[in-house]
């Protein structure tokens, strides 16, 4: 038996490469689109439907939210209760969510009960009804999640940010006053289901195992059977813009800390650049053991966490660095973060630092990658910008070229002090920070 010597760390690989498990493309005989991604052991099933529903096609506030949580509140043949029941009965679940620019209704069965589930599923897809005392109760308790979250300073930072990344009343900020849920009528919301979930404003990714009799079910189900199909889906655009004020300051008097936001509007993720902007993002604050972390949190003590993110939009996007830390170090924690930032614009990496991001890159994607129900996850977000799975072999293959010239070259390009935004959140006392 070979000896384990539990004192000396195993070693590490770097990823070379990565092997992923691809996605075979359907077409039912409604045209929707059918993703297949076919693995696993378990005789389980995921199956989304992602409609182009989310929050920049509503023409106001809450629609596209509501239009998608009602689905599962009431159908021509079942009430909210009985869909409840018979998903618990079959081992089933049900997820629905509205993002900026999709909204999806997702399925999770075992496969032996898939006619049962993807049944009681067309059916809240195709024939929700909309009942007026469900949409009361569901509006009002977004109502009072509304006034519970901003009284947070996090969410008041992020709503001034927002602003001046998109404007106020830009879909990506989603900026809306209470009085929106009181305005909001049912008939408005029905109208929007009707018109955006259609059949050919859908398309349809499966994972788990699958065999030809789920497809043939999907096609009887979504394909062949009658379902409404507008002729033409409308194109929808808005305007971004950009504020030309670099800093601002939100009051909360009675805030027990002051949240920070620093950041500008970023390119997504098809530039050519994205690769280095994520590696450069990990390395400041992407993950616990980012400049950032061992700086503010490690060595001065100043907060119990710190994070810089990278929002990738369809139409846009932007980085962000994201912090709550007492008042009284709040000005204090702002020049350290500046500084973080003028070090990678002034110095170079160190080869050792630069392997460590790159190996921990690698891994992450590993790790996210390494289920049939994570990579259907994944080609949700690839598929919106005309990419697929094997987006991230080009993204593996392209991290190995990243030096530490290119790192510098990324910050001085796009993250000088000047260009970046400021927002800060807390009492009085902080105004002075900014």
């Amino acid at each position: 038996m070979e000896k384990l010597y539990r004192n000396t760390a195993p070693k590490f690989k770097t990823v070379d490469s990565i092997e992923i498990l691809g996605d075979t493309k359907y077409t039912l005989s409604n045209n929707i689109p059918v993703h297949v991604i076919n693995g696993g052991s378990q005789e389980v099933l995921k199956i989304e439907f992602i409609f182009d529903a989310g929050i920049w096609y509503q023409e106001s506030p809450l629609v596209a939210s509501m239009a998608n949580s009602m689905l599962n509140e009431g159908t021509s043949r079942y009430k909210a209760a009985e869909i409840a029941e018979k998903f618990d009965f079959y081992g089933a679940y049900i997820g629905f969510s509205a993002a900026k620019h999709d909204a999806s209704v997702c399925l999770y069965t075992l496969n032996k009960y898939l006619p049962e589930t993807l049944e009681i599923t067309e059916n809240l897809i195709k024939e929700s009804t909309f009942p007026q005392k469900e949409f009361d109760t569901i509006l009002l308790n977004k109502k009072q999640r509304f006034q519970i979250e901003h009284q947070k300073t996090n969410v008041l930072a992020k709503d001034e940010f927002s602003a001046l990344m998109y404007g106020k009343k830009h879909p990506y900020s989603n900026i809306f006053d209470e009085s929106e849920f009181d305005k909001l009528d049912i008939k408005t919301v029905k109208e929007f289901y009707k018109s955006h979930y259609t059949a050919n404003n859908c398309k349809i990714i499966i994972a788990g195992k699958v065999d030809q009799s789920v497809i043939d079910q999907l096609e009887k189900m979504f394909g062949a059977e009658a379902w409404p199909q507008k002729n033409e889906i409308t194109k929808v655009k808005h305007e971004i813009l950009l504020s030309d004020e670099n800093k601002a300051f939100v009051c909360k008097e009675d805030a027990v800390q002051a949240c920070i936001r620093i950041g500008r509007p970023i390119f997504n993720k098809t530039h050519k650049d994205y690769t280095t902007l994520h590696l450069f993002n990990l390395i400041l604050g992407g993950y616990f053991g980012s400049r950032l972390m061992q700086n503010i949190r490690e060595d001065k003590g100043y907060t119990y966490g710190i994070n810089s993110i990278i929002i990738s939009h369809l139409k846009g996007g932007h980085f962000v660095i994201v912090t709550e830390v007492g008042s009284d170090v709040c000005k204090d924690a702002i020049s350290e973060i500046y500084k973080e930032i003028k070090k990678l614009r002034d110095e170079l990496i160190s080869d050792e630092e630069l392997n460590l991001v790159k190996n921990y890159i690698s891994g992450e994607m590993l790790r996210n990658l390494d289920s049939p129900f994570a990579l259907s996850e994944s080609l949700k977000g690839n598929l919106a910008f005309g990419l697929d799975n094997s987006y991230y072999q080009s993204f593996i293959k392209e991290l190995k070229t990243i030096d530490a010239e290119k790192i510098k070259a990324l910050a001085n390009t796009y993250f000088q002090e000047q260009d970046l935004k400021l927002v800060v959140c807390g009492p009085e006392e902080c105004r002075n920070s900014i």
